[in-house]
C-alpha cells in the first residue's frame, strides 16, 4: 500500500495539473460560449460519495466578480502551461446524478480520467512515560494529495473507478474485468506485461488494438 501511495503521488506531481489556486484556464460552456480568466477547482475527499461541491469558481480577472459553473452549464476546462502543453478536465459521471470534474489523460474508444483528491493518515504517539508500552496518546493527522483513475467508453452511464489509494482492490484484476472484450490485452495482464506505472499505456494499447 505504501509504495502504491508513493507511485499516484509521482504520477500526480509528474503530470500538467490544473492549481486548486486562481488559476488561468478557458472555460467552454455548452452553449458554445467561451470564457477566458482564472478558474479554482474545489478538492474532494475520494470515493463515490465524493464530499464537497463539485461546481467550480470562475472570475475574469484578479479583481473580477466570482461565479460558480457545474456540470449543467460546462463543456470544458483547457488549462496551459508554459510550454505549450494544454490539459482537458470535463465533468464525467461517477454515479447517478453525480458528475466531478476530471482530467482526461487518454482518448480513444476508452477514455482514461484522472482526478486529484484530499487523502489522509494517522499516526499514533507512544507516551513514553506510561507504565503500558501499548499506551497511545492522541494520534497525528497528516493530509496530501492522491490520485484516483476513472475509465469509460462511449455510451456508458457511468465511469469505472479503476484506481483508488482507499481501496485494497487489485489493480490488474479490476483491469481485467473492465477490459474482458478483448482476450489480448486480457493476456498480457496476466503476463504482468502492465503494472500501474503503465496505466496510461494499458489504455492507449486496449484502444489501439480492440476496436
Amino acid at each position: 500500500m505504501k509504495n502504491i501511495l508513493i507511485l499516484l503521488a509521482v504520477l500526480f506531481f509528474s503530470s500538467v495539473h490544473a492549481q486548486y489556486e486562481w488559476t488561468p484556464a478557458k472555460v467552454i460552456l455548452k452553449n458554445g460560449e467561451s470564457l477566458r480568466g482564472l478558474v479554482k477547482f474545489p478538492k474532494h475527499s475520494g470515493g463515490l460519495i465524493s464530499i464537497g461541491s463539485t461546481e467550480f469558481k470562475y472570475k475574469k480577472n484578479k479583481k473580477g466578480t466570482t461565479k460558480k459553473y457545474g456540470s449543467e452549464s460546462v463543456d470544458e476546462v483547457i488549462f496551459g502551461d508554459a510550454y505549450f502543453a494544454t490539459v482537458h478536465y470535463k465533468y464525467i459521471p461517477i454515479k447517478k446524478n453525480k458528475s466531478v470534474l476530471m482530467e482526461l489523460a487518454v482518448r480513444g474508444k476508452a477514455n482514461l480520467y484522472t482526478r486529484t483528491v484530499l487523502n489522509s493518515y494517522s499516526t499514533p504517539h507512544v507516551n513514553q512515560n506510561s507504565p503500558s508500552k501499548n499506551h497511545y496518546s492522541p494520534s497525528t493527522t497528516t493530509y496530501y494529495d492522491d490520485t484516483q483513475f476513472f475509465i469509460i467508453r462511449d455510451k456508458e452511464q457511468k465511469a469505472t473507478l479503476i484506481v483508488d489509494p482507499n481501496s485494497f482492490n487489485n489493480f490488474i484484476l479490476n483491469a481485467k474485468k473492465y477490459f474482458s472484450d478483448c482476450s489480448e490485452i486480457v493476456l498480457y495482464l496476466d503476463n504482468d506485461l502492465y503494472k500501474l506505472e503503465n496505466i496510461r499505456e494499458l489504455v492507449a494499447d486496449y484502444n489501439l488494438l480492440c476496436e
